[in-house]
């Protein structure tokens, strides 16, 4: 036997069914045996594995999760291969990638391991695809973010070995435990993987004893390999934090002694404190980092026009607002115009001007009717409707120079949809436009089709665009937010190769693969509407609640405040009746577009519905499909954008 392949499952049935089928193409002519191992998944795992895969697979289901060190021993102990390779679920190989290994491998007897060049979902290179030993220095330069500003330095590039050609094969120190192609002679001589290790550090210690037992560890870069989660999941958890690095105390109380087991261990509770905190801070800025700006520009215009205001209207011959305005007034009007862009969705991407003008115009109104109940505030209509004019002209500047930084344009529809293009044959393309426009929770804009084949495409929905050698200039051309490969009409070598060279910022990758029902792409699983479990939200309490409770207090303080905004109302007295109605339940503010549709959550009467969320030239978006998506996905939020869109409706 020449390659025993170990892979490990934890609940990640449809990433593992992909590899399988790439594992398949990849071992052709090869004497191989594959070996699953699987911790007690409870996501149909083992039914898959068995219903597609028996007769190809030796498979080991665990009753229980042992931890990913003892479930690839599992593996190893049965194994009867010359070389062994401890795979990740997540991954696709290429189709020559074992065949190359096993050459390098052949040619080169002090190899104990190696590794192969990774890339991720997105197409970018996975610095861990080759490590340095993380001795108490490299892991200060790590740690202390020395290694990101010099990574060119033999000094502070060690963890990454960030100074070698990613390009060329290097001789290096620690492998990726997502791709661990060993001799298994070294592993007879070094031992299998640590069992103290539960998860994460298994691969830095095992790699460092093959290095130990006289045998050299190699980075290939001639083969290369998706791997979809990698660091860059990883690194976002707080829970991940904790485990790596208490997989590297354990590390280091087996391989460091004296002063430097005490640094080390000194340093990784440094780090763990210093991740962590970085972690929240990151997330902080992620989620309102640009509202938080934003609100800066806000009160900035605001503070400009009360200055213009005060010297060249107001207070011609002398005097000036009370401080109440700078530290009240002031501070009140930014947070409302904020308030009313993230019920509106305008932080949403991708942006639309609709919900920008919506929400500013509700803001002024909001503003100027509160002034006349709190006096404290109410300062000059004209200061607030210039403010908003203002801050509407600055909300469109800000997103418009996001928007240029990922498409290059300044420009955003209305229309929120996916620019796609698919790489396929033309049948198998009419399979995945069929697919992709079957679901409303995947609204796409099918820009065209990228095929090898000479006769235009046979769907008479979809042109063909070029070649798959051409989807650079295409991407490029046509502004593409997302590429669809079939698997069946093209290799995993060229999909790889294309995703490494398309460089564009924005541009998601998903994967059909070979007569399967799902599209696959980093952390995301889209599949076929007919395995789906259609459980709508609105047929739980919880959100029947948010509805009721939103409902109630939404239509007592328009009740409250129609005194003073009964103008606003295109009817009034239809306004005053719905909002009465609304109070005593007998009404919603937002429901369906359909008079009860079948199949869905019952729901009373409504002024307003999904309809108002939809572009002029979003066709796709049936009302059936909105109607389905609204109580599948109902968000109180929703109902509250709504609101403020139709409000003159009421």
């Amino acid at each position: 036997m020449i390659l025993s392949i170990i892979i490990v499952n934890y609940n990640v049935k449809h990433f593992l069914e992909q590899c399988l089928m790439s594992v398949r193409k990849a071992l052709q002519d090869i004497e191989s045996e594959v070996i699953i191992v699987d911790n007690n998944s409870v996501d149909g795992s083992v039914q898959m594995l068995q219903e597609k895969f028996l007769a190809e697979i030796t498979l080991i289901a665990n009753t229980d999760n042992p931890g990913f060190s003892k479930a690839n021993n599992q593996g190893i102990h049965i194994s009867t291969g010359k070389y062994i390779l401890l795979l990740n679920p997540d991954t696709v190989v290429e189709e020559n990638t074992f065949r190359i290994c096993i050459d390098f491998m052949e040619k080169h007897p002090e190899a104990g391991a190696l590794g192969v060049k990774m890339i991720d979902g997105s197409g970018k290179f996975l610095p861990e695809s080759k490590r340095g030993f993380p001795t108490p220095a490299v892991s200060f330069y790590k740690i202390f973010g020395l290694s990101a500003l010099f990574p060119r330095s033999k000094t502070f590039g060690k963890y990454h070995l960030s100074y070698l050609d990613k390009d060329e094969n290097h001789a290096i120190e620690i492998l990726a435990g997502a791709y661990m192609f060993m001799r298994k002679a070294a592993l007879d001589k070094v031992g299998y993987l640590d069992e103290d290790f539960f998860m994460y550090g298994e691969d830095i210690d095992l790699s460092y004893r093959i290095t130990q037992g006289g045998y050299e560890n190699y980075y290939l870069a001639d083969t290369k390999i998706i791997h979809y989660k990698g660091e860059s999941t990883k690194k976002g958890s707080l829970n991940y934090v904790k485990v790596f690095y208490q997989a590297m105390i354990i590390f280091a109380k087996k391989h460091f002694s004296g002063s430097h087991q005490r640094t080390f261990i000194a340093m990784i509770q440094l780090a763990v404190y210093l991740r962590a905190l970085g972690a929240v801070l990151y997330r902080f800025w992620q989620q309102f980092g640009f509202t938080l700006v934003e609100m800066g520009l806000f009160y900035a215009a605001i503070f400009g026009v009360k200055g213009y205001w005060e010297k060249n209207i107001k207070f011609i011959e002398g005097g000036e607002y009370p401080p109440t305005f700078d530290f009240v007034a002031a501070p009140i009007y930014t947070l409302v115009f904020a308030i009313f862009l993230w019920t509106a969705g305008a932080y949403k991407k991708p942006f639309r001007i609709r919900p920008l003008v919506t929400a500013m115009l509700g803001a002024f109104v909001g503003i100027a009717t509160v002034s006349y109940i709190f006096p404290h505030i109410n300062f000059s209509r004209a200061i607030v409707g210039i403010s908003s004019v203002l801050s509407l002209l600055i909300a469109i500047t800000t997103r418009g120079i996001l928007h240029y930084r990922e498409k290059k344009t300044f420009f955003f529809s209305e229309i929120s949809r996916k620019r796609v293009v698919i790489v396929a044959n033309a049948e198998n393309a009419s399979r995945i436009l069929t697919f992709l426009q079957d679901e409303i929770e995947y609204p796409t804009e099918m820009v065209g089709l990228v095929s090898d084949e000479n006769s235009p495409s046979s769907h008479n929905a979809i042109d063909r665009l070029g070649t798959p050698t051409q989807l650079p200039e295409i991407v490029r051309m046509f502004a593409i937010d997302e590429i669809v490969f079939c698997n069946k009409s093209i290799s995993t070598e060229t999909i790889i190769s294309l995703m490494s060279d398309i460089q564009e910022r924005g541009v998601e990758y998903k994967i059909v693969p070979p007569d399967a029902d799902y599209i696959i792409g980093s952390q995301f699983i889209h599949t076929a509407r007919e395995q789906r479990v259609f459980r709508p939200n609105l047929s739980l309490s919880t959100y029947k609640n948010q509805k009721r409770r939103l409902d109630f207090f939404g239509s007592f303080i328009l009740l409250s405040l129609f005194p003073i905004s009964f103008f606003l109302y295109k009817k009034p007295l239809s306004a005053l009746q719905n909002l009465w109605q609304i109070l005593t339940g007998k009404k919603h503010f937002v429901g369906y577009i359909q008079p009860n549709p079948p199949d869905l959550p019952k729901l009373k009467p409504a002024m307003l519905n999904m309809n108002l969320r939809k572009g002029s030239q979003d066709v796709a978006l049936n009302p059936a499909n909105l109607d389905k998506y609204y109580a599948k996905s109902y968000r109180w939020e929703w109902d509250l954008e709504l609101i403020m869109r139709g409000f003159r409706d009421l």
